[in-house]
């Protein structure tokens, strides 16, 4: 049977779901990468154009998202009796009105969004988090099941090497709102207080990475390293630092945070969203109207030890892509089973 799946292929987290579909699926992956203005409205028409097409050889679709381009090919597949399954956790139910970041901040977009929720077969959100925010925003929304996100954590393992007294942070943000949500701004600062500790700052775009490199100007010991990071290289970042700090706005899940886990960094993050269900117990929780408690938790998290960390990492286990691959699939086949 083929699934053609759609979804912004440059995400670690996306390509997990391509691997574990494929293995019991013929698969179309489908980028998704619109951009802004007439540019963006124009690959808009091109890419509802390909999902169709694909869509007519096909049994199903996968959404990564729901967004402008979902609705449709929705409304479409379900009239040709074909399945329809969505990822929650990005875009679509964030909603961040003072920075401009969620669908609901755009009347189309989240008219778009909420009826693919309502039309599609079955929903997946990536955390308990997400799946409250969606039975609160749209309460009709199609049968739903949680399961968190993947980390393929033979890629990202603990490495016994000396920890150096790095703080790091990952993001592929690339607009000024999204460096905000993503709490660089937050970071860069606090590495004020500790001039004595490297801080890095690794996966930066476009405008979120001129904005990181104004506001580091007067910090010396921060380092940005522009994405996109070659794998190699990005886990050389996680084996090398000490703690790893999230100090985000909003986070529907944080698969950075569950990668730097895996490694054995200590995370540092903030109480939001789906972070403390990442973290647990297996790090520190700090608000981020605390500095001086953000300053606090990363000395302690640079002082753990070996057993320490490693029992972080076994700990970030809990969201392997194993554990991920086999409840997707539990679920996808006993849908696909009905299609005739």
């Amino acid at each position: 049977m083929k699934i053609t799946f759609v979804g912004p292929l440059i995400s670690t987290f996306v390509k997990n779901d391509v691997t574990i579909l494929r293995q019991e699926y013929e698969l179309d992956a489908i980028d998704v990468n619109l951009g802004k203005g007439i540019q963006g409205g124009l690959k808009l028409i091109l890419l509802h154009i390909r999902i169709i097409a694909s869509l007519l050889s096909a049994d199903a679709l996968f959404f990564w998202f729901a967004d402008y381009y979902t609705l449709i090919p929705t409304i479409i597949a379900r009239l040709l009796k074909k399945k329809v399954f969505v990822v929650a956790g990005g875009f679509d139910i964030t909603y961040l009105p003072h920075l401009g970041i969620g669908a609901r901040a755009r009347p189309l977009r989240w008219f778009a969004v909420k009826h693919t929720f309502r039309f599609a077969d079955h929903i997946f959100p990536v955390s308990q988090d997400t799946q409250f925010d969606l039975d609160s925003a749209v309460p009709d929304h199609r049968p739903s099941t949680m399961i968190y996100n993947a980390v393929d954590t033979d890629l990202y393992h603990f490495d016994p090497r000396p920890r150096q007294r790095i703080a790091l942070t990952v993001s592929q943000a690339d607009s000024v709102p999204e460096y905000k949500r993503k709490g660089i701004d937050l970071f860069i600062s606090i590495s004020e207080r500790l001039p004595d500790i490297p801080f890095h700052v690794v996966g930066l775009r476009g405008d979120a990475l001129k904005q990181a490199r104004h506001d580091a100007l007067q910090f010396p010991n921060v380092t940005i390293r522009p994405g996109r990071v070659p794998l190699p290289d990005l886990l050389e970042e996680f084996w090398d630092a000490g703690v790893y700090c999230q100090f985000s706005i909003e986070e529907r899940f944080g698969v950075s945070v569950a990668e730097a886990m895996s490694c054995g960094c200590i995370p540092v993050v903030a109480p939001v969203n789906a972070l403390r269900e990442v973290v647990g117990s297996d790090g520190y929780i700090v608000a981020r109207e605390d500095p001086a408690g953000i300053v606090s938790a990363i000395k302690q998290a640079l002082l753990a030890d070996d057993p320490t960390r490693l029992a972080v990492s076994h700990s970030a286990a809990r969201f392997d892509i194993s554990e991920r691959g086999r409840q997707l699939l539990k679920v996808v086949n006993s849908l696909m089973k009905s299609v005739t």
